[in-house]
C-alpha cells in the first residue's frame, strides 16, 4: 500500500508588528494584544473584568465612527512642576467606586465590570453607548468612594472637574477622567444628600452600618 504523504501545517507566528501592549483598567496588569482584536472586549487573564482592546492616546488611533470629541488635554501642573493632587489615584482602582457629581444630581458612577454609566434622568446607562448624554460643560466633583477588602465603605476623596468638555472623556479610556481632575474638591449639602442617596441604593443596611465615618460625614450639613 503506497505511503500517503500529509501536507505539514504551516504555524503563523506572531511577530513585533501584530502584537502591541495594553494595560487592564482594572488590575493595572501589561497585557499583549493582536493588533486584529482592537476594539473588540477581552476578559483580563488575571483579574477576570473586561478590557476593551484599543491603543493608547501616544499611539497613532484607529476611529470607527467615533464623534467629534475634544482631544484630551494634559492634566494640572503645580508650582512644584508635578502635575499630582494628594490622593488622587494614577488609575480607577477597581475596588473603589467612583461618582461625579453636578450642583443638583448624580451625573456619573463608576464600577469595576460596568464601566462609566451616565445618568440619562430615568436611569443609568452605558456612556461609551450614549455620549450624547454626556454634560460638555459645568462644575463637577469626581468622589471617590474607597471600598475596604470586606466590601465596606471606608473614606471619601474629592476632585474638582472645572475643564470644559472634560467629561466627553467618559466615552474614551475609563482612567481619562483622573486627567481632567484641577483640584481638591468639597461636597455642597445637596451633594452630600445626593451621595446618601447613592449609599442607601447600593450598599445593603448592615454594610453602611459598618460604615459610620462615611454616613456621618455626608450626614453633617
Amino acid at each position: 500500500m503506497p505511503t500517503v504523504l500529509k501536507p505539514t501545517p504551516v504555524i503563523r507566528q506572531n511577530t513585533m508588528s501584530d502584537v502591541f501592549q495594553i494595560i487592564c483598567s482594572s488590575c493595572g496588569s501589561k497585557l499583549n494584544a493582536k493588533i486584529s482584536l482592537i476594539g473588540q472586549t477581552r476578559n483580563c487573564p488575571k483579574c477576570k473584568n473586561p478590557v476593551l482592546i484599543q491603543r493608547e492616546s501616544r499611539q497613532i488611533p484607529i476611529v470607527v465612527n467615533e464623534p467629534s470629541i475634544i482631544p484630551v488635554q494634559a492634566g494640572p501642573t503645580f508650582s512644584d512642576g508635578t502635575n499630582r493632587i494628594e490622593n488622587l489615584p494614577e488609575q480607577l482602582e477597581f475596588r473603589n467606586r467612583y461618582v461625579i457629581a453636578g450642583a443638583d444630581r448624580i451625573v456619573a458612577t463608576w464600577e469595576s465590570g460596568k464601566g462609566w454609566l451616565v445618568n440619562v434622568g430615568n436611569g443609568f446607562v452605558s456612556a461609551k453607548r450614549n455620549f450624547s448624554a454626556i454634560p460638555d460643560q459645568g462644575n463637577f466633583v469626581l468622589i471617590e468612594l474607597v471600598i475596604s477588602p470586606a466590601g465596606i465603605p471606608s473614606g471619601l476623596h474629592m476632585f474638582t472637574i472645572s475643564m470644559r468638555g472634560a467629561l466627553t472623556s467618559l466615552f474614551r479610556d475609563e482612567s481619562e477622567i483622573l486627567h481632567k481632575v484641577d483640584g481638591v474638591g468639597t461636597l455642597t449639602k445637596n451633594q452630600k444628600i445626593l451621595m446618601l442617596g447613592y449609599l442607601r441604593q447600593n450598599f445593603m443596611f448592615e454594610v453602611l452600618a459598618e460604615s459610620r465615618e462615611v454616613v456621618t460625614l455626608l450626614s453633617n450639613p
